[in-house]
């Protein structure tokens, strides 16, 4: 690396420094970091996204009927421990990376035109800009990535340790002579190749979350049959509103949620948005039907009277 410097033959901007300790935070902000601006880390992020939602409907799907206190526990351990993983993930990565950079200890850095010289109190290497084709910068961290699509190789750079605020504009225009931002990386291409994926993914991802938002309201709809129509089934039943209004409001979201991935795709918005009306129609007949039965939310057992008042019952 010192011999490129010295063939280059012009003169180089004054280097940054960086002087710092990587921590458990800036270990796991750059995890997630890599996650929300490489299309693995996406895919992997939606995928746990919909294990949960799949998930959470199956316990409501469970909640129903006589045999309700039957319910497999084994779903409520997998709701819970998919919410764990998605939330604690990140940081016990971090946490075992640590251990690796503690043993290391202080670290510095030097970054120029050349690429980086990183420094610690037992090693020391020099790396081209070839190995870090891409960087994302949050407000703590500049993070570094590798050309893989996975970026397997990440690096941090913690503005902390800048010895001057203003370095931080030096070290970012370094970065944009040699490197392209994660974001724009992902979203544009010299064919637009990745641009047509991206908008294909969000297509199929908005239609997939209108579908679920159906299912979801439809479910609310038919939830609550047995009660409505007393006449077929002519006994008290199983209080089923709450689990209605749940499944209302998760199906509400996913159906907002398909419009706002495709937001600014002009023809995919407008498609989205007049199969989202159709879907909040199956919403707003479930709403009609489960809204006067909420006042007997902690009720056990309800019942329709002849005049279409609910009577509720605790046994």
């Amino acid at each position: 690396m010192a011999e490129g410097r010295e063939g280059t033959g012009t003169v180089a901007e004054r280097p940054v420094e960086l002087a710092y300790q990587l921590t458990v935070d800036d270990l796991a902000a750059a995890i997630r970091t890599r996650a929300k601006v490489t299309s693995a880390g996406r895919f992997r992020r939606r995928l746990l996204v919909y294990t949960l939602v799949v998930t959470a409907v199956g316990v409501l799907l469970s909640t129903l009927g006589d045999g309700r206190p039957d319910t497999p526990w084994y779903l409520y351990v997998a709701l819970v421990a998919s919410v764990a993983f998605m939330t604690a993930g990140p940081r016990l990565q971090a946490r075992q990376f640590h251990r690796l950079s503690e043993r290391q200890g202080d670290f510095r850095a030097v970054v120029d035109d050349m690429g980086i010289c990183l420094t610690t109190a037992h090693s020391s290497a020099s790396l081209d800009w070839h190995l870090y084709p891409r960087y994302a910068e949050t407000p703590e961290l500049f993070v570094l990535l590798s050309a893989d699509k996975s970026a397997v190789g990440v690096g941090v750079l913690p503005k902390r340790g800048l010895s001057n605020p203003e370095d931080a504009d030096r070290l970012r225009a370094i970065f944009g002579r040699h490197l392209v931002r994660a974001d724009a990386a992902a979203a544009s291409d010299v064919d637009g190749t990745p641009s047509r994926g991206r908008d294909v993914g969000r297509g199929a991802g908005s239609v997939g979350l209108l579908l679920l938002g159906l299912v979801l309201l439809f479910f609310a709809y038919a939830a609550v049959q047995k009660t409505v129509d007393p006449d077929a089934f002519p006994r008290l039943q199983h209080n089923n509103a709450p689990v209605s209004a749940i499944a209302l409001i998760l199906g509400v979201s996913a159906v907002a949620r398909a419009w706002w991935v495709v937001r600014r795709m002009k023809v995919m918005r407008i498609v989205t948005a007049v199969l989202a009306a159709a879907v909040l129609l199956v919403g707003g007949a479930a709403v009609y039907r489960v809204g006067p039965m909420l006042h007997c939310w902690g009720s056990d057992r309800i019942a329709r009277g002849p005049d279409g008042d609910y009577a509720c019952y605790d046994f």
